[in-house]
């Protein structure tokens, strides 16, 4: 009687499946306190941009920029109206010095509505990059924080059109504030991530 020779098995073997990896419940809970705790995060970001007032939608006033501050019922302080002989609140003097240069024409605070709108040149924030824009609407924005105002920034050849703004919720601790500039056509503001107030500006 023939036997018969054994097949070479080798080649019709199937793959062994890998063994199903299996979590303990410690891992389990881990993965899930971790998820949730993300969600969360996330949701506590939203909610404290949501937080944040909008920057006024009052376009920028021409007749504030070339009347006389006198004729106006709201108290006006402009770059020509800061005294000379005792402090005024707030002053933007140093930070035009520093921040603004050629960029920074002048400006408007507004003492009972906790605001200062910018008026910049465009002949110089037209080239600027985006991250050229942020850094000094920042700048210029953390100083009008530290007299718990918000900022806008302008130009007076398009007085209806908000080009920046740095805006705070300054009640509760610590102050959250958001960045928001105009990516020019139809998009509008691009608003950033809130920003909390340095420990040294807190007091």
């Amino acid at each position: 009687m023939t036997k018969r020779k054994p097949k070479h098995q080798a080649k019709h073997q199937a793959k062994p499946k890998p063994p199903r990896q299996r979590f303990s419940l410690r891992t389990k809970l881990s993965l899930a306190i971790a998820t949730l705790m993300t969600v969360l995060v996330a949701t506590h970001s939203v909610a404290e941009v949501s937080s944040i007032p909008q920057p006024a939608s009052d376009p920028l006033n021409l007749d504030h920029l070339d009347r006389s501050p006198d004729l106006f019922e709201e108290p006006i302080i402009r770059p020509d109206t800061v005294s000379q002989d005792h402090l005024t609140e707030p002053s933007l003097w140093w930070a035009a010095e520093q921040f603004g240069g050629s960029l920074l024409d002048t400006w408007l605070a507004y003492p009972e509505e906790q605001r200062i709108d910018l008026v910049i040149n465009p002949q110089f924030w037209t080239p600027l990059d985006y991250l050229e824009r942020y850094q000094f609407v920042y700048q210029m924005g953390v100083v009008a924080r530290s007299y718990g105002y918000d900022l806008r920034v302008f130009s007076r050849q398009q007085p209806q059109r908000l080009l920046a703004a740095y805006t705070c919720q300054f009640q509760g601790s610590p102050i959250r504030c958001r960045l928001d500039i105009d990516r020019g056509g139809t998009a509008g503001l691009s608003r950033l991530v809130p920003d909390p107030l340095p420990p040294d500006l807190q007091n």
